[in-house]
């Protein structure tokens, strides 16, 4: 933390460079001034263009800041507020009553329109494009033509400087090849329609070969695509030493499909800084007739592609058919078609096009439109124009309305099961069923022979129609942030998913597991020329998918962009490895048993041979007979169920694929194991402390019956806990362990251990559960508060002799009960609802009393109304989420690891938590603890808390009118406010009349309770860092064997001025720190009640003592962190301010030094402080080591 000033700036710029949109758009953050002046000036010119109905007459309408514009947060009401005032134009009215039945709402409308013109390609960028392709033109159709030469004759076909881009050589392909300047040069995709986005700046342009460059049979044994490759690499050639039409060319691929390279050329000047365009050689429409390449044909030989055996084993009139390698071939062949027919249909929509777009936009911020098994551009524009022939959508509707009905359309039917077919006359092409045997997934263009969806496999679309059920859940719910989720957001597949596995797999491993799952494992070769890479791929998902059965929500398969390499460099190595995420039903996912068919049903074999002698013959409870797996006993911890999904996909990779278990990399149990315990002897596997918790609560519960039952004056009404423990959320929970016997530093003192005096080892810590107890009504409670006191402590006292008349150890203080029940400590306190009210009076001159905020009535308030309601509302989460106990604690003990707590209080971290989970968009709620981590981590590192107020609706307790309020305060007195504004129900004042001013003050006057004081924005700031350097680390090392988890966990000293080294013997937290080891004489042994029970010490923390003092002596000139979980070091950062010299104050000489002769000043003296922290932490405080002078 040195340079803290430098911090600070770097801390505001990055806050207000922070705008929540989209970055990325090249053409909106030029360098050259003059160019940014003509992008404003085009903007300007291309928004009159879009929106026609904003011209006219300007004394009829109000201005763009009036209507709350795009920069109206930044405009002045000028003369005065009567503009905010004046009645709604007729144009405003038409505009909402539009809104109103077109679109989400008002705030979407706004948000929508915003994006669009965001990401939108400027008329100034078309220009330039279009100027360009002029000249790429002029040079193409200018071309020398060349003989014909020989396919098989590769010395003569070699480019200079240009590397074949096919991984592996096809065999020998006999024909000619004519090098010939194209006849025609045409943009289309995208570009073309209008649909083009900023998030992929990428331009496809079609080169129509002349009919003497293709021959009538190219369409059999790959002669068209090594055709169009060395077409596009005699284009390379030519561009090579044209840098002023290119300055860079690169080969990728058309979906992923190795078979299909296109070359893309980045252009020269400003349009190349950002764009890059894709160049696609197509034959004439003469050229071939798109029956030739329909799905069910073979064009492709055996013996041609398969020496010897292999190829003469499909000899005589049975070809196996070909229809991934006819969809490689029909895609150039149908592409002038397409392209015509989309022009067609959405020429001048302006809604249609917008309604594409924001489709695209929500596809690639779930990296689901590029690359292999994607969802690319082109199927989303011939889908939405399905959608119109179909009559589900029309023009008129808006792009909002055309987004929805997509994505619902998309969500609602099973493409793997009944496809979508354009054709108009399907009797003439293959039926839905034919194809469906031909392909996974099957979405058909206009003539009936081309599967767009011919690259994805079922986990691909699986994906894809889960995104769109969530994409409807989330416009169908009343957050206000659903624009965010589905448009902004960028989604993550490690955040998405709850476990995660690598498959590592080599191709010759793989061609072995394709030649034992499938046994026309060659015709599929065949049919992908060689990369049998997704039959693979979709036979290990469906494996997978068969032993999870009900227990996964989804398998989803991670995809990687096309690959681009140098036009001079080989292609890159493909990946035979398969990365899959699980999103698991917590329901189901952790049952110890897979129940399969009874033993009287057909399908029982087909179980038996599945999981072969995995499974037996078991009888349930309803008397029936069914095969079952049986994957543990009952007495698994939790953390250990979570693990069975781990065991099921490893046995079933092996089992059915070969895989061995080293070879599978699992992520689940990482993040979990710090939270583990040393050395004990319970009656429960601790784990990760989910079991210990559940006990410590029912102890809780039977305490509450057992207080209740005491006959005291007043009957006991309610007993409420207040601790973390109730909440799921302390990090490492008590413990009922044995009362171990006064050692050298303890003694007994009449029925409770107090210390000796004498030096000796730290006992462990022991931990009391806060409780307070409601007593019934009575009209004899005095209104003096002292007299209040007195009464609470009289009944502390009588329960204090009932219950050892029971034999229950307790002990009497001056604010509580302390009680032993069942090896856990609790402190039980007597409240009285009224105090809070008699707390808020304050005495005025004139001897008179009237009600007032008080610090004393507000604290009051929050210990004994507000607390407990939030801990109940917390604990409810975990009731409807299993993994919100482990999560919050992993988030907790991180922060507490990085010396962030108490600065974030821990409250705040918890609702955080509590956040991701009511709030989860644009993922669902997670499962599993290191999936709540990461999504937690990105939180902090992503949020602009300036701008970002964090609403955690506990119980759907907030109104939309709460909501509503709450986000106009945010906006309107951000600077009065905290700096993480965190607001939860409770913190809200009930209220009789919510539309008074007054009243509405009072309600939403405490909002964000919890976050008042703190964090600073340089304690945000700092989160935000260390968040982002976690991910980093997580995102580089997660699949890695030998990744340790706890780097993330082990906190760096270096920019700390001061480090105090503590004497960890003195520690009683020691055993919850990443590195202790316990010694052999240190175990933990399970309680058992013992005659003459004595009470031990409790809550003692001798650090948390020491940090105490130190923040009471030296708060004012510095900030103290420690991990309050056994860290062995306290970090000091010097305040900035308070080191600079100062005027002499004669009673504020404390910790200063006199300095100056003629101008005598006052400074902090270094030196005696530094003593003064050995001194007062003598025996505990080993060294205080000086970091930064």
């Amino acid at each position: 933390m040195k340079n803290k000033s430098t911090t600070d700036e770097a801390m505001e710029k990055d806050y207000e460079s922070e705008d929540g949109g989209f970055d990325d758009d090249g053409e909106e953050t030029e360098e050259d001034g003059d160019e940014e002046e003509d992008d404003d000036n085009d903007e300007e010119e291309d928004d009159d263009n879009n929106e026609e109905q904003d011209q006219q007459n300007e004394n009829n309408k109000r201005t763009q800041q009036e209507q709350g514009g795009k920069y109206a947060k930044l405009g002045k009401v000028k003369d005065s507020h009567a503009s905010l005032y004046k009645p709604p134009t007729m144009e405003e009215l038409n505009m909402l009553r539009e809104t109103q039945m077109l679109y989400h709402s008002n705030l979407f409308r706004m948000q929508m329109e915003e994006l669009l013109a965001e990401v939108s390609l400027k008329e100034k960028r078309r220009q330039q494009f279009s100027q360009w392709l002029t000249k790429l033109s002029a040079h193409l159709t200018s071309l020398p033509e060349f003989n014909p030469i020989e396919l098989s004759d590769k010395p003569k076909l070699a480019r200079k400087g240009i590397h074949d881009p096919l991984l592996e050589t096809l065999p020998k392909i006999t024909g000619n090849i004519i090098f010939a300047a194209p006849t025609k040069i045409e943009v289309v995709g995208s570009f073309a329609s209008g649909t083009v986005t900023t998030l992929n700046p990428t331009i496809d342009v079609m080169m129509i070969l002349p009919r003497k460059c293709v021959n009538a049979s190219d369409w059999r044994n790959g002669r068209w695509l090594a055709k169009r490759v060395h077409y596009l690499s005699w284009v390379a050639e030519s561009l090579l030493d044209k840098t002023d039409i290119v300055q860079k060319q690169c080969w990728t691929t058309h979906l992923g499909a190795s078979c299909r390279p296109v070359l893309q050329v980045t252009p020269s000047g400003d349009f190349g800084k950002k764009w890059k365009v894709n160049l696609y050689p197509v034959p004439d429409q003469e050229s071939f007739k798109l029956k030739k390449f329909s799905p069910e044909r073979s064009n492709l030989e055996p013996q041609w592609f398969f020496p010897g055996d292999a190829g003469a084993k499909y000899s005589g009139d049975e070809q196996p058919s070909t229809p991934h390698y006819n969809w490689a071939c029909a895609v150039d062949v149908a592409m002038q078609q397409q392209q015509q027919l989309i022009m067609d249909c959405l020429g001048s929509k302006r809604n249609l096009t917008q309604g594409i777009q924001l489709i695209k936009i929500w596809l690639s911020q779930r990296d689901l439109d590029k690359g292999m098994g994607s969802f690319s551009g082109h199927m989303v524009t011939l889908f939405v124009i399905h959608l119109l022939q179909s009559r589900k959508i029309n023009s008129q509707m808006s792009p909002y309305q055309v987004f929805r009905n997509a994505v619902l359309s998309i969500g609602s039917v099973d493409w793997t099961v009944k496809g979508v077919n354009m054709c108009p006359t399907p009797d003439n092409t293959p039926s839905l069923d034919v194809l469906h045997q031909l392909y996974e997934v099957v979405f058909v263009d206009p003539s009936g022979l081309l599967n767009l969806a011919a690259m994805m496999i079922t986990a691909d679309f699986q994906r894809i129609q889960h995104e769109s059920q969530l994409a409807i859940a989330f416009l169908n719910s009343s957050a206000a942030d659903s624009f965010e989720s589905l448009f902004i957001k960028k989604t993550e597949m490690f955040q998405m998913s709850d476990q995660f596995l690598l498959v590592r797999v080599k191709k010759k491993e793989g061609m072995q597991t394709l030649s034992k799952k499938k046994s026309n494992h060659l015709q599929h070769t065949l049919n992908w020329l060689g990369d049998a890479r997704q039959v693979l791929w979709s036979c290990m998902l469906a494996v997978l998918s068969e032993g999870l059965l009900e227990r996964k929500i989804l398998i989803a398969p991670r995809r990687e962009a096309s690959r681009v390499w140098q036009v001079d460099q080989p292609p890159p190595q493909r990946s035979w490895s398969l990365e899959v995420g699980l999103i698991l039903d917590p329901a189901s996912a952790w049952a110890l048993l897979t129940k399969g068919p009874s033993a009287e049903s057909p399908e029982v074999e087909h179980f038996k041979k599945f999981w072969g002698e995995q499974c037996s013959l078991r009888r349930f409870q309803d008397g029936s007979f069914h095969e079952a797996v049986l994957w543990g006993n009952p007495n698994l911890s939790q953390a250990q169920r979570r693990l069975i999904p781990e065991r099921i996909c490893k046995d079933v990779l092996y089992r059915h694929c070969g895989v061995n278990e080293e070879n599978v990399t699992y992520i689940a149990k990482q993040t979990e194991m710090i939270l583990h315990c040393p050395e004990y002897e319970m009656a429960f596997e601790y784990a990760t402390g989910e079991e210990a918790t559940q006990q410590a609560i029912q102890a809780f519960d039977s305490l509450s019956r057992k207080l209740r039952s005491l006959d005291l004056p007043l009957k006991i009404t309610a007993v409420q806990p207040k601790s973390d423990v109730n909440r799921h959320s302390r990090v490492f929970p008590p413990l009922a362990v044995a009362v171990p016997s006064a050692g050298k530093a303890v003694k007994v003192a009449e029925n409770q251990r107090l210390f000796s005096g004498r030096e000796g080892t730290s006992g462990v810590f022991r931990y009391a559960m806060k409780v307070i107890i409601f007593l019934e009504i009575s009209g004899k409670w005095p209104d003096d508060l002292d007299a209040i006191q007195a009464i609470k402590a009289e009944f502390h006292s009588k329960m204090c002799d009932l219950l050892s008349q029971d034999n229950i150890t307790a002990v009497v203080s001056p604010n509580f009960l302390q009680i032993l029940w069942m090896g856990y400590f609790f402190r039980v306190q007597v409240c009285y609802l009224r105090e809070i009210y008699l707390q808020r009076l304050v005495e005025t001159p004139e001897g008179d009393w009237k009600e007032q905020e008080t610090a004393a009535a507000t604290q009051l308030e929050l210990d004994i109304e507000t607390l407990p309601r939030l801990t109940t509302a917390i604990a409810s989460i975990q009731a409807d989420h299993p993994s919100f106990s482990v999560g919050v604690r992993l988030c907790k003990r991180w922060a507490a690891a990085q010396l962030l707590m108490p600065y974030i209080p821990p409250i705040a971290v918890e609702l955080l938590v509590a956040y991701l989970y009511l709030n989860p968009a644009p993922y669902s709620p997670p499962h599993t603890p290191h999936t709540t981590f990461i999504r937690f981590l990105k939180l902090l590192e992503q949020t602009d808390w300036k701008t970002t107020p964090i609403l955690v609706n506990l119980n759907e307790e907030f109104s939309v009118e709460d909501m509503a309020e709450l986000s106009r305060r945010f906006t309107s007195q951000r600077a009065t406010l905290p700096n993480m504004f965190l607001v939860n129900p409770y913190d809200l004042h009930p209220v009789a009349r919510s539309d008074a001013v007054d009243a509405l003050d009072r309600r939403y006057k405490h909002a964000s309770l919890w976050t008042k004081r703190s964090p600073s924005l340089q304690i945000l700031y700092r989160s935000k860092q260390l968040a982002e350097a976690a991910l980093i680390f997580f995102n580089k090392n997660l699949l890695s064997n030998d990744m340790d988890i706890t780097t993330i966990f082990r906190p760096s000293f270096d920019d700390f001025d001061v480090v105090i080294k503590l004497n960890a013997n003195q520690l009683s937290r020691r055993f919850e720190t990443l590195d202790w080891k316990p010694d052999k004489s240190f175990k933990l042994k399970q309680y058992e009640k013992k005659a003459e029970e004595v009470m031990p010490i409790v809550m003692f923390d001798a650090a948390q003592m020491y940090l105490h003092e130190l923040k009471c002596a030296f708060g004012y000139l510095a900030l103290f962190f420690y991990d309050e979980h056994g860290g062995k070091s306290i970090g000091v950062v010097w305040k900035p301010h308070a080191l600079q010299m100062q005027d002499l104050k004669v009673g504020g000489m404390e910790g200063h030094r006199v300095v100056g002769v003629k101008e005598v000043k006052q400074v902090p003296n270094l030196e005696a402080i530094l003593e003064d922290f050995k001194v007062l932490g003598t025996g505990l405080v080993s060294e205080v080591q000086v970091k930064n002078a």
